[in-house]
């Protein structure tokens, strides 16, 4: 027999918490790090309207500067970039399927794709390549 449900029990399902995108590799026993607050704060945030290559740039920059002994490269960024993201990337990143980042050049892949798609690449080509002195412009 199917219980009863109230209209707030239908309304207003349960929150769940969904599986990460991430897949993040097993740290050796007995070690382990502390991401403080102070790091999220000198993460550049990328909103979708800035450029991706510079934002990449200096996130990469931001976290070379954090050094933790015995934890992978990878880890440290991609435990990093969902502070970073905000926004409509925000919600990208909440958006992607789970287990389906490995690595940071993974994420780097599918933000790049998102972010500065082929088309944008061949445009900017394009202009580059059909460049024209106008009028009356100094060389």
């Amino acid at each position: 027999m199917t219980q009863e449900r109230s209209l707030s029990d239908i309304f207003y399902p349960p929150r769940t918490a969904l599986p990460s995108y991430f897949t993040i590799p097993d740290l050796e026993p007995n070690v382990t790090f502390e991401l403080r607050p102070h790091y999220t704060q000198m993460l550049p945030k990328f909103t979708g309207l800035d450029d991706a290559y510079l934002f990449l740039r200096e996130f990469k920059e931001v976290c070379s500067i954090m050094y933790f002994p015995n934890i992978p490269i990878d880890v440290v960024p991609m435990k990093l970039i969902p502070f970073a993201l905000k926004d409509s990337t925000k919600r990208w990143m909440y958006g992607l399927a789970a287990n389906s980042i490995a690595s940071l050049n993974d994420f780097v892949r599918l933000f790049l794709r998102k972010y500065f798609p082929n088309a944008k690449t061949v445009k900017l080509r394009n202009e580059i390549n059909q460049f024209v002195q106008l009028d009356r412009e100094s060389f």
